[in-house]
């Protein structure tokens, strides 16, 4: 996404590095630097337990075995307060979607080669392994959590890649807000978080070809590189969350990018496959999930599972589509869209 203009009024910028991307604060007065020394801790914090790609997270060591075991195999992960949210949403498009987004696909990366150490490697066998199709865990019959204690059947790699930055965009809402910064813009490498006066207008890029997964977060924000430059649409938003996501955001080779139909565990194709996306939600968790839900699910089925969202899509066949209240966010397309929900 591409923000033309800085809202009047957030001329403080705070940029950093998290998450494997850029991020950037707009605020309306300049962060003291013990909030920007607590904040970086937090958000460090927030990696320890969620990477997979940082050695020694809590879910690398779960995916190890080397958490401590319950008496009947499983287990336990004691994750931070409100993580419970996260996994409540995750639950809630893991049903969805029918098993088709699953944060245990994390093992099916790995095999594609978008693993830890950034093989870009499919490993020998892997085909014979990918997906639920192949026995690979599931989040449905393999996890089940009460508030903020997780419990894995087993050993598993969990990877929270398709809301967790959303989440922690959220969660960095929620420190300023504590420290009385009530009116911020939040750029989460491409996917925006928005709390202000006057509206902020949006860009929607065409994803580009981002290069190597470690390279990169997914978002589309000029700044974030891997755009084409190309703006199909705009969207208006003074509170609330636009998030977008491409299947040419994270490549390794022809035909692998870290989209994946958790089913099957090979990344999202075909001549009508979804392609990009754009999605604006209250919360960024919810946007960013359903930026990567809407590749492997029917816009109609989310809003009827009361998902509360607006969107637009670009399909391989050129075809894009939007949600019916789009235009009321307000929002536009350069193009003319199929109506979806």
């Amino acid at each position: 996404m591409r923000a033309p203009s800085t809202p009047s009024g957030l001329v403080q910028a705070w940029r950093f590095e998290a998450t494997g991307c850029h991020w950037k604060v707009l605020t309306r007065d300049r962060l003291p630097d013990t909030l920007r020394k607590r904040i970086t801790e937090r958000i460090s914090a927030f990696e320890d337990v969620w990477s997979r790609f940082r050695p020694g997270s809590l879910v690398r060591r779960a995916a190890a075995g080397a958490l401590p075991r319950r008496a009947d195999g499983g287990v336990e992960l004691s994750l931070p307060p409100g993580s419970g949210t996260l996994l409540d949403l995750y639950d809630r498009l893991h049903a969805v979607t029918d098993g088709r987004l699953d944060p245990l696909a994390g093992a099916d990366l790995a095999e594609l080669g978008y693993d830890a150490e950034y093989s870009f490697a499919v490993r020998d066998g892997a085909a014979h392994r990918l997906g639920a199709v192949h026995g690979r865990a599931t989040w449905a019959g393999w996890a089940c959590h009460r508030g903020d204690l997780l419990v894995l059947r087993g050993p598993a790699l969990i990877d929270v890649g398709a809301a967790g930055k959303g989440f922690l965009a959220d969660l960095l809402a929620d420190w300023l807000r504590d420290a009385a910064h009530e009116e911020y813009l939040i750029d989460a490498g491409g996917d925006l978080l928005v709390h202000c006066a006057e509206p902020v207008r949006i860009g929607l890029e065409l994803p580009g070809a981002g290069g190597h997964p470690g390279a990169q977060g997914r978002g589309a924000a000029h700044e974030a590189g891997g755009s084409t430059g190309e703006v199909i649409g705009v969207v208006e938003l003074t509170d609330g969350a636009v998030c977008a996501s491409g299947v040419t955001r994270r490549t390794w080779g022809p035909g692998l990018h870290h989209i994946l139909d958790a089913y099957t565990g090979l990344p999202v194709a075909g001549a009508s496959a979804v392609v990009a996306t754009w999605t604006v939600a209250r919360s960024c968790a919810e946007a960013d999930g359903l930026a990567t839900t809407l590749f492997v699910a029917d816009p109609a089925r989310l809003a009827a599972a009361g998902f509360d969202y607006d969107f637009a899509l670009l399909r391989a066949d050129g075809s894009v589509a939007a949600s019916r209240t789009w235009r009321d966010l307000p929002a536009e397309l350069f193009t003319s869209p199929h109506p979806g929900r």
